[in-house]
């Protein structure tokens, strides 16, 4: 497909029109629906100041959900538009259709917003115009860390930039597309001690416009945790007051909440927040809001994958679990209307839930001064685990953390161990900081936990 119908929506009415009046023909279909995407990505891989390896390329590809009578489904696509693969596509998802399981709690795809609102800045064309001397001169300040004079032993990267497209229709009247853009740039460092072992450090950045990207300063923040971690020390097993830095706030506790309000893993017992719906689960500073509108942010959108319209809604309320997400196959076996939160990863893949941008409260102190009123304690940046999304238990490395010593940030620590449960977390939440800076898609300040068990080499 030639790239003048890449981004074009009228290629796809087109496309639609055409499936449509194939479908239409039969009795035996009660619905259907085209999700199609559209993408042009660059991504570069850097090492020791040199690119490595660099690719360009295109893709598109159209998805076809056909749904029969009691709840049968057929899913098919094709990355080809040809006249036969289309005929390919209506005539193996019938047959899908036909042979698959009946599934009563589907009742019915999504139906068209009342409303959808307009949303800002999630299209920049200064990345769609991206050149491979552009991105060098962007990535120039990782390549500078090599200059200093406690220079880096080994020093490697990823640029990537992406233009994409979404278009959905469906046989209820749902009629939405939606053009973004996406770049990010991560740096990853080690440096070498007086002892030789080697200290790694790590920073990223993702926008959805290039004048946000700081390359400096995820240059810079990569070189700081890989210093910090030249001096590492082990320490005792006990309870420790916990500052978690943004970075742990939005990875730590923000994120599993995210997917603990996924209201299918709700259906399936496999939430720990599934009985918690309208009760108290932290302290009552806590407030975490889903917001789709935020200009220029990752996950602003006026529609979700199913082409419902979003709007922000309040997770936490003081504490109080207000909501769950839902696409319009949970909302149904609910039998209450979908909050837009259905998800997408590409045109071939179902349908499943996701959040948008995640804002978490803001306090009403310095984070310095929470620090600083931290006689010993733990900062705690970073841990590579997982809780355990069922029962709510986490124990895991703090890959990235420091000891506090009379409000400072000294040593590094060497391989402690962090157990706590994430609703004894929430409600250990002490103090949240005024300051709040973006981690991907969430909002979110630094915070003080009262205590959580840390475990020291022995």
């Amino acid at each position: 497909m030639g790239e003048l119908n890449f981004f074009d929506p009228n290629y796809f009415v087109s496309m639609y029109e055409k499936i449509s009046k194939k479908l239409d023909k039969y009795n035996e279909i009660k619905q259907y629906e085209m999700y199609s995407s559209s993408g042009k990505q660059t991504s570069i891989s850097y090492e020791e100041g040199f690119i490595k390896k660099a690719f360009h390329k295109h893709s598109s590809g159209l998805g076809l959900r056909i749904i029969g009578l009691n709840g049968k489904e057929g899913m098919t696509f094709t990355s080809d538009y040809s006249d036969s693969a289309i005929d390919r596509i209506v005539k193996d998802g019938r047959i899908m259709m036909r042979v698959s399981t009946e599934n009563p709690d589907f009742k019915n795809l999504a139906n068209p917003s009342k409303k959808y609102n307009s949303v800002e800045g999630i299209y920049d064309p200064e990345i769609d115009n991206l050149n491979l001397e552009d991105i060098k001169d962007i990535i120039n300040p990782i390549f500078d860390l090599k200059k200093k004079e406690f220079a880096p032993h080994s020093l490697s990267g990823n640029f990537s930039s992406s233009i994409n497209s979404v278009y959905i229709f469906n046989s209820n009247g749902i009629n939405q597309n939606e053009k973004k853009s996406y770049i990010n740039i991560n740096s990853e460092i080690s440096l070498l001690g007086d002892s030789g072992f080697p200290s790694s450090g790590f920073s990223w950045q993702s926008e959805s416009h290039l004048n946000n990207l700081i390359v400096e300063d995820v240059a810079e923040k990569s070189y700081q945790m890989a210093l910090r971690g030249l001096n590492k020390i082990s320490v005792e097993t006990g309870k420790y007051p916990i500052l978690l830095s943004p970075l742990a706030v939005a990875f730590f506790l923000i994120d599993p909440i995210s997917k603990a309000v996924n209201s299918e893993a709700v259906q399936h017992q496999m939430s720990f927040l599934g009985d918690y719906l309208n009760k108290e689960i932290g302290a009552k500073s806590f407030t975490l809001i889903d917001d789709p509108y935020i200009p220029g942010k990752l996950s602003t959108t006026s529609f979700d994958c199913e082409g419902v319209a979003t709007n922000p809604i309040k997770i936490i309320d003081k504490g109080v679990l207000n909501e769950f997400y839902y696409n319009s196959f949970t909302a149904g076996k609910e039998g209450i209307e979908t909050n837009g939160h259905a998800s997408r990863s590409h045109y071939a893949s179902n349908v499943g839930i996701s959040n948008h941008n995640l804002v978490m409260s803001e306090g009403k102190d310095n984070w310095e001064d929470i620090l600083g009123g931290i006689k010993k304690g733990i900062y705690f940046d970073y841990t590579g685990d997982s809780p355990n999304y069922v029962t709510g238990d986490f124990s895991g490395l703090i890959l990235t953390g420091c000891l506090i010593e009379n409000g400072e940030i000294t040593k590094s620590l060497s391989e402690a161990l962090i157990g706590i449960n994430l609703l004894d977390a929430f409600k250990r939440i002490e103090t949240i900081s005024k300051e709040r800076i973006w981690i991907d898609e969430a909002y979110v300040p630094w915070v003080k936990l009262t205590n959580a068990t840390i475990s020291g080499r022995k």
